[in-house]
């Protein structure tokens, strides 16, 4: 079936833990099934259409769209479909009926942005998706400068518009503000252009080079340092590295939280910041996040990455739990989705593990953690599946059948297939020198002893806790790695996952 799915699936060049799906809408337009809308009052915002005359500002239609969503997102009562969800019907020639049915909502927001110099015009209509009405549209044909005050209105005409849904009667003054968090609109575009390439992952440097000019244009724009802190956090993973850029996303990321306490993002980058300093101060990277999920619940990534905090621990259960709150919010979120898999891996439920993960290859998205089910399609018989996947991660094929060998039948290393593995990993122009890491080829190969004095030890270099390596997990080296991570001082502070115990005061035993 593995076979099957990597043909038939096309390729998105997922990399690293920082990763958010990024669907498109030929595959949710496949995906459709019949669904009945939330009982409560929701909505699915999709994105603007790009009306201007250059065809060139989809960016900003697409921007002021997320603005939109995110701001409805804080009306109460109100239910709102993630970005990635409704974003996948982006260009799509569904009708809006079968649109709000697969997002599992009962209205829909559309519109379109004509942008001209310094002025814009947005056109926007609410649309009772069961009962097939227009309950709502308006025209707003101003200056820039109003482009927060727009968002505003038309975010009171909604809520206006469904009061009565909404358990609210009469006029009590605007339910929603929209803070004008920056008066320079060059910079507010250049956020909008810069956050677009974030999300997308596309051109990272570029995102970067116009996140650092927004926050030179005005330094006092708190969005603009909490964008600046989350593509700084994901460009080591993504093989940017001319810079130490953790350390400048802890500093982007304390800027934002001095400018607006009250943002989620900067808390979740300075989590990341924790765990690549070992021993992780794992206490202190998950009060971070719970920080972040204190100030929006709704962030789909700070619960993905606690979930993978907990799976780190050993604690699959409290993992899984973040996954599914992720994914309840985020249901196309794909990256949760392969987290999740994972951790069902790890946990013991390897058939459930590998049915999400074939999942995510049949939608296109493969390589993300791919090489940690290679060892059980090998376990399963499925060689040419693990071989697909090897060609997935960058190893030519004289490299794949030295490691799918040395997988399948343990047994000493030739110093002829040493020298083709160490020059695959000292080539930090290849991809699978990006996409694999020495502690993981190390696990493979049964060099334990190599594994916790690693250069590149990190929590995303070596999944301790993969099964199919007995003798790893027996031995001294894995007591090791778990010391060096800062797993075993956490168990020692505040408790050890059901898998494992305390055997003295300074020991354990994961049996």
């Amino acid at each position: 079936m593995t076979l099957l799915l990597l043909l038939g699936g096309g390729v998105f060049w997922w990399v690293g833990r920082l990763t958010p799906s990024k669907a498109v809408a030929t595959n949710a337009e496949k995906s459709i099934q019949a669904t009945t809308p939330s009982s409560g009052v929701s909505i699915g915002v999709l994105p603007f259409v790009d009306m201007s005359q250059g065809k060139d500002q989809a960016y900003f239609a697409d921007g002021i769209s997320e603005e939109l969503l995110n701001v409805l997102a804080r009306v109460k009562g109100l239910g709102v479909a993630s970005r990635t969800s409704s974003f996948a019907y982006k260009n799509s020639e569904l009708r809006v009926a079968d649109i709000a049915q697969a997002l599992k909502v009962n209205h829909i927001l559309e519109g379109s942005v004509r942008k001209a110099g310094g002025r814009v015009r947005i056109t926007a209509q609410l649309i009772d998706a069961v009962n097939d009405r227009q309950l709502w549209s308006e025209t707003y044909d101003r200056e820039l400068t109003d482009i927060f005050a727009i968002q505003e209105d038309i975010a009171n005409s909604i809520v206006t518009a469904l009061q009565g849904a909404l358990g609210t009667t009469g006029a009590s003054g605007p339910p929603v503000n929209v803070h004008a968090d920056t008066g320079n609109l060059e910079a507010y575009d250049l956020y909008l252009k810069a956050r677009e390439l974030f999300i997308a992952r596309r051109d990272l440097p570029e995102s970067i080079r116009l996140f650092e000019r927004v926050t030179a244009m005005d330094a006092k724009f708190a969005r603009g340092w909490e964008g600046l802190a989350a593509v700084y956090s994901v460009a080591p993973v993504w093989g940017i590295r001319d810079r130490d850029y953790l350390r400048l996303a802890k500093a982007a990321a304390q800027r934002a939280l001095q400018l607006d306490p009250s943002l989620s993002m900067p808390s979740a980058a300075l989590a990341n910041f924790e765990e690549y300093q070992l021993p992780i101060d794992f206490a202190r990277s998950l009060e971070f996040y719970n920080r972040a999920l204190a100030a929006d619940p709704r962030n789909s990534t700070a619960l993905l990455w606690r979930s993978i905090d907990w799976a780190n621990l050993g604690f699959f259960d409290r993992a899984l739990a973040d996954q599914d709150r992720c994914l309840a919010i985020d249901p196309a979120y794909k990256n949760c989705t392969r987290w999740k898999a994972l951790t069902l891996l790890l946990a013991g439920k390897a058939d459930q593990g590998l049915a999400l993960f074939e999942q995510g290859v049949a939608e296109g998205f493969v390589t993300n953690r791919s090489e940690s089910f290679i060892p059980l399609l090998l376990r399963r018989g499925d060689r040419v599946g693990a071989i697909l996947l090897m060609k997935e991660l960058g190893a030519n094929a004289e490299l794949s059948a030295i490691l799918l060998a040395h997988l399948s039948n343990p047994r000493p290393l030739s110093a002829a297939d040493a020298s083709i593995v160490s020059r695959a990993l000292t080539d930090h122009d290849s991809l699978f020198s990006v996409r694999m890491s020495a502690p993981r080829v190390d696990l493979w190969l049964g060099h334990y002893d190599r594994i916790p004095t690693a250069a590149d030890l990190n929590i995303d270099t070596i999944a301790h806790w993969e099964p199919g390596f007995p003798a790893f997990h027996r031995s001294p080296a894995f007591r090791a790695v778990l010391e060096r991570l800062g797993v075993a001082r956490y168990w020692r502070e505040h408790g050890y996952p059901p898998q494992c115990r305390s055997t003295k005061a300074s020991d354990f035993t994961c049996p």
